[in-house]
């Protein structure tokens, strides 16, 4: 069973089985594949700049919400600017956030069950990862306010309880998404000395 992380020395340390190791990397997986840009980069920085300045890049909002939260609009009064931002920008954000999502996968790839042990910057990408995990499953969840955030914790209970009958998909998503939060505040909490 997971344990919190804690700051030993300059790194943070938890414990983690396999199992949990595995379905966070999951997870991290999912979420990797969702936000990677379409065109891999070529490893040249030059010519990567080069095609991401290119007109073959859609400038409109993404269509599925997800990806709209992970990647929000530069403006939301001038559709014109926000469509030049984000053919700008978008396979950079893009880039960087797959770059970030692989350093805290490398992370739990490295760990010897039950420790899970991460330098500041592993530490800091699964924190900014499980963000953009949590983004993902909040908003296929419905999760845009605190009340909405009470409401996931009141049914997950009641089902925990035996109380709610829920479908083992939304179950499942839930079950992640408490889970993912809790691991993001025990990260981030280690990270700031507390």
């Amino acid at each position: 069973m997971a344990t919190a992380f804690r700051r030993r020395g300059g790194r943070f340390v938890a414990s983690f089985d396999a199992e949990e190791i595995a379905l966070v990397r999951h997870v991290l997986e999912l979420t990797r594949a969702f936000v990677a840009p379409e065109r891999p980069d070529t490893g040249d920085p030059f010519l990567d700049l080069i095609a991401g300045l290119g007109e073959e890049v859609d400038p409109q909002e993404p269509s599925d919400p997800a990806l709209a939260r992970l990647l929000p609009p530069a403006s939301r009064d001038d559709a014109d600017q926000a469509a030049e931002f984000r053919r700008l920008t978008e396979h950079g954000l893009r880039s960087r956030k797959a770059a970030t999502i692989s350093t805290a996968v490398a992370a739990l790839d490295a760990a010897t069950p039950p420790t899970l042990e991460l330098d500041p910057d592993q530490a800091r990408a699964l924190a900014i990862a499980l963000t953009d995990a949590r983004l993902i499953l909040g908003e296929r969840l419905g999760l845009r306010t605190d009340e909405d955030s009470e409401r996931l914790h009141d049914q997950l209970d009641a089902a925990l309880q035996g109380d709610l009958e829920l479908d083992p998909a939304t179950a499942q998503k839930m079950a992640y998404y408490d889970f993912l939060s809790w691991l993001q505040e025990s990260v981030t909490a280690a990270m700031l000395g507390q």
